[in-house]
């Protein structure tokens, strides 16, 4: 009993509020205001993201995607939560970095984002893309019509976000893990995708 006394303290000591008492609202995606992502060796990441931008190959190769570690504040209208996680770049090709614009200056690109204590929204490990690749809002519309005939899929919306200071409207997508399953009632078992 002393010890889940203590770890309870512990998971809550991120937010500066009494996450009890919000427990429906932390539950719902259009609650999230903006994720805020500060790295902690900017210039390294910074480095990385021109180096996949002056490589030659059409695609972002393994090498360059290295794992930063980061801040992720979530600010919700009633207060806030600060995460300790990693981050890296997703993607395969180079559509995972720039923007609509291919203003390369803003330093834009897809992130996957895995937490080391805590979850959004049930989720551990989730990605933030740039809408372009995804098609915007035909990706957030084809998870809503999926859940809706009876399919699993990942959460999927809309957020604003501020990496590194630069704010940008990103698509958040769960990743496919345990996690998914069991905010689906299922148990855990082999995952499927496509």
């Amino acid at each position: 009993l002393f010890f889940t006394i203590i770890n309870t303290s512990i998971a809550n000591a991120s937010c500066n509020f009494i996450s009890g008492n919000y427990i429906k609202e932390l539950s719902d995606p259009s609650m999230i205001n903006e994720i805020k992502i500060d790295i902690n060796n900017n210039r390294k990441y910074l480095i990385n993201y021109l180096k996949i931008l002056t490589d030659k190959s059409f695609n972002i190769e393994k090498k360059f995607k290295k794992s930063f570690k980061a801040n992720i504040v979530v600010k919700y209208p009633f207060g806030e939560c600060l995460f300790r996680g990693k981050i890296r770049q997703h993607g395969d090709n180079k559509d995972h970095i720039g923007s609509k614009t291919n203003d390369y200056t803003q330093f834009h690109r897809s992130l996957v984002v895995r937490l080391e204590e805590g979850n959004i929204l049930n989720a551990v490990r989730f990605k933030l893309l740039i809408p372009i690749t995804r098609n915007d809002v035909n990706e957030i519309l084809g998870s809503l019509l999926l859940k809706e005939v009876g399919f699993i899929v990942p959460e999927t919306f809309h957020v604003k976000t501020r990496i590194n200071n630069k704010v940008n409207t990103m698509i958040f997508q769960e990743e496919v893990r345990k996690e998914l399953l069991e905010r689906n009632y299922r148990r855990e078992g082999p995952i499927f995708e496509g």
